[in-house]
């Protein structure tokens, strides 16, 4: 396996564009009835594209956890429970929700009621409790001691609200804990304060993996040499680079010793 640092045509406008920092992989693709997505050997043994990646990080001493869009809801619920679920805002009214450990599984495990505005997630609610947002925002302290102690204390009363947007599986949260270690306390308000903007427009699109050691960290979403960014992906890159800041890069996975070649299927 080697790493170069060109970044690949059908890109090369966009990535230049938001200033993205590439870094190109190779590896031999495989066909694999078992995946729906390509396959890359690593040594011997057959895997996604994304733990190709990751463990090419680990073994460049790094710690890579899997991400996506998930350990983000898991902080947005945790800090903005009490806000969004304030009883003082006359759209707020109780719904019900289908109880997720069950639903994922395909099973029932009967209705969660939460408190939830009537235009939650849309650019309208964020304009029309802005002022409470913002007070709510400007409250919590920028330390990471705070910052953690607010996580562990609200874990438990954002559960309803959590399981309503699909951030409560335990290996998230541990995730969402790890980002508060990483992340500038400020920027972290930052982030929050964007996906309240729209957060049915800005849940998705987030990176495939969290990179970390103890002097580095960065967020990686990883293509295969076929694989497109998409238009999620597109608008989450450009926010990243306008307002968010957070360290990024695009792991590309050539095919071995031919470059511009697609993937075995």
């Amino acid at each position: 396996m080697s790493t170069i640092s060109r970044p690949r045509l059908k890109t090369q406008a966009f990535t230049d564009t938001w200033q993205v920092e590439i870094v190109d992989l190779t590896g031999i693709y495989v066909r694999n009835a078992g995946m729906k997505s390509a396959a890359i050997l690593d040594g011997v043994e057959p895997c996604r594209v994304e733990e190709f990646a990751a463990r090419h990080f680990r073994r460049s001493g790094f710690e890579a956890t899997f991400l996506e869009s998930e350990p983000f809801g898991v902080l947005f619920g945790v800090y903005l429970w009490s806000v969004i679920q304030d009883r003082g805002d006359r759209q707020v009214r109780t719904v019900g929700i289908m109880a997720r450990p069950g639903y994922d599984h395909g099973e029932s495990n009967g209705v969660i009621w939460i408190p939830l505005p009537s235009d939650f997630g849309t650019p309208a609610y964020s304009c029309r409790r802005a002022k409470a947002l913002t007070k709510h925002l400007s409250a919590i302290a920028e330390t990471r001691v705070e910052l953690l102690r607010l996580f562990d204390s609200w874990l438990a009363p954002s559960a309803g609200l959590r399981e309503y947007l699909g951030a409560h599986r335990r290996e998230s949260i541990e995730t969402a804990r790890k980002l508060i270690e990483l992340i500038p306390p400020a920027v972290l308000k930052t982030m929050l304060g964007y996906l309240i903007l729209h957060y049915w427009g800005h849940r998705s699109g987030w990176p495939d993996l969290l990179v970390y050691r103890p002097d580095q960290w960065f967020l990686a979403e990883i293509k295969s040499w076929r694989d497109k960014l998409n238009e999620n992906q597109k608008r989450w890159i450009e926010d990243n680079h306008r307002h968010l800041r957070l360290p990024f890069k695009l792991v590309q996975v050539a095919q071995h010793g031919e470059p511009g070649a697609t993937e075995v299927r």
